[in-house]
């Protein structure tokens, strides 16, 4: 399981997104996504449910490139190629402090 907060482009939590070291995984795009809307149509949305949808591709990718990966591994190497931002920084810091 890989938990994800929804982060803005310059990697700032989003208001409304679950945040905390021991509570979010890693973060992803997740505010002014432009996605697919029904009737062949775009828009721009936020929300973790926008930003899911960024990881689960990438253990796809890494699943299907190495079909031979544990859950496990492939949870690893997606967080193992993670960047830190300072929002992440930020919260891991104030956790340790608590």
């Amino acid at each position: 399981m890989l938990t994800v907060a929804a982060i803005d482009s310059a990697g700032a939590k989003a208001s409304f997104s679950s945040y905390g070291a021991t509570m979010v995984d890693l973060g992803a795009p997740g505010v002014g996504v432009y996605s697919t809307l029904p009737g062949n149509s775009y828009g721009s949305y936020s929300g973790t449910s926008m930003a899911t949808p960024h990881v689960s591709g990438a253990v796809a990718l890494c699943a299907s490139m190495n079909p031979s990966m544990t859950a496990f591994e492939v949870r690893s190497a997606i967080l193992g190629s993670t960047a830190p931002t300072a929002s992440r920084s930020e919260e891991h810091t104030s956790e340790l402090q608590s």
